[in-house]
């Protein structure tokens, strides 16, 4: 291996790594943006269930009203226990809906902490080849002094 071998030998070096973290920064990015469109998804998903609750709420209430004026024990039963079911199952579906945002935030926390180590890792590897890149204008210009000097 020559001295001239060298820059060409770093710098293929530095672009392999350049390449490597540039496809798992994209990477992390692309993860991201699926968590993001995962979240806003299912925030959409609670929203509507919450509008959906609210609905059959102002529904359970304007069925109460209705059992008020009735005057069987029996239908009024009815009636609040079958408004009651829905309000339970909505409640359930809010309660999944939730429990899936918060595994969705989880994993974008977990993409976004990836993404600042690849970061860290491109900034700490551009400096290794700016100090590399340094080595070489050094060596070049040692070199260059030894071929001024062999010279009649």
């Amino acid at each position: 291996m020559s001295l001239d071998e060298l820059p060409g030998q770093f710098e293929a070096f530095v672009e392999r790594a350049r390449a490597a973290l540039s496809q798992e920064i994209t990477t992390a990015k692309n993860i991201i943006a699926a968590a993001n469109a995962e979240k806003s998804a299912a925030q959409n998903a609670v929203s509507n269930l919450e509008a959906r609750c609210k609905s059959t709420q102002d529904q359970l209430d304007a069925l109460n009203d209705e059992l008020a004026q009735r005057t069987t024990l029996a239908g009024l039963n009815r009636g609040i226990a079958a408004a009651s079911k829905k309000l339970k199952a909505l409640q359930v579906e809010t309660a999944e809906e939730e429990k899936a945002v918060a595994a969705l935030n989880k994993q974008r926390t977990e993409a976004e902490a990836k993404l600042v180590t690849l970061n860290n890792e491109a900034q700490r590897m551009i400096g290794i080849r700016t100090e590399g890149e340094a080595v070489m204008a050094k060596l070049r210009a040692q070199l260059q002094q030894v071929q001024l000097g062999r010279q009649p």
